[in-house]
């Protein structure tokens, strides 16, 4: 792992796809000189300008622009990507390199999807995977996006017109009803369980089970910052005819930024699914169910 982030506050996304052990001490040099003039670009510019100065320094890969309210990611004239802030910065090095990330993160990269597999993405965020899908897997699945934040579900609808019917602005939950949810949106680390947020809206949640989603399901992805059990508890009659549900059941879980593993493990396996592999790029694991 990097620790040249950690040690000198560099932006994570510039370092992430370099091996620090293959630079030399000039080229660390450079680096950190590079590092500190985007932390200035990130801290002090937004918008058209925040985009200009990030374009000056990353040109190989296409170009970022500022337009209604949207981070886009541009590639030889054509949008790629919309974020609602400056977490377009994770494509400005290389759209590819993130994409292939998502699927390795979430242990999908040697999975086999077809056409029409049917895919929910619960914290789908702006709809990255699903673009990882399509674009690294060269398929078209049937998507179910859900995204309660609503300007990253802005967001999300931009970058999956063709799914829009199945992009939902509301949380899963065990329940349906109203609730709190605890924002961070630019982190990507909105909640509904309160980690001492200072900002908080009302949202809508539903059971994903209240949906009665027909057909067999290929993968539910969980990313519900520490609310993974009750999104599960949520779904046990899905779950029932779902091949493969990955979790990201990391430290995140309020305040005490708990991680809830032991109890997604035990709502998983009860209902028959076991643990088939744990992700190398986050605390994560995929699920497969031998019931089926």
């Amino acid at each position: 792992m990097n620790s040249l982030p950690t040690l000198i506050n560099l932006p994570p996304f510039l370092i992430r796809d370099i091996n620090e052990k293959n630079l030399t001490f000039f080229s660390k040099i450079k680096l950190i000189f590079i590092g500190k003039f985007l932390s200035l670009i990130i801290n002090k510019t937004e918008k058209k300008l925040f985009c200009r100065l990030i374009n000056s320094l990353f040109k190989k890969d296409g170009q970022i622009i500022y337009q209604n309210g949207q981070y886009i990611k541009l590639k030889d004239n054509t949008k790629i990507i919309h974020y609602p802030n400056k977490r377009i910065l994770r494509v400005v090095k290389s759209i590819d390199y993130q994409l292939e990330l998502i699927l390795n993160s979430y242990c999908l990269d040697k999975v086999i999807f077809e056409n029409q597999d049917i895919v929910i993405d619960c914290g789908a965020n702006v709809g990255e995977l699903n673009l990882a899908i399509e674009k690294r897997k060269d398929v078209k699945i049937k998507y179910y996006g859900f995204e309660p934040d609503a300007e990253t579900f802005k967001s999300l609808l931009l970058n999956n017109p063709e799914n829009s019917e199945t992009l939902f602005e509301l949380g899963l939950s065990n329940e349906n009803k109203k609730m709190e949810f605890f924002l961070d949106t630019e982190g990507g680390n909105s909640s509904l369980v309160d980690f001492g947020a200072k900002n908080k809206v009302e949202i809508k949640t539903i059971k994903l089970d209240s949906l009665k989603i027909n057909g067999k399901i290929k993968l539910i992805k969980v990313e519900a910052e520490g609310f993974e059990p009750e999104v599960l508890l949520g779904s046990e009659n899905t779950l029932a005819h779902t091949e493969l549900v990955s979790v990201d059941f990391g430290p995140e879980r309020g305040i005490e930024a708990e991680n809830t593993v032991v109890q997604v493990n035990n709502i998983l396996t009860k209902v028959g699914f076991e643990l088939i592999e744990f992700s190398q790029y986050r605390i994560a694991g995929l699920y497969k169910n031998i019931l089926i």
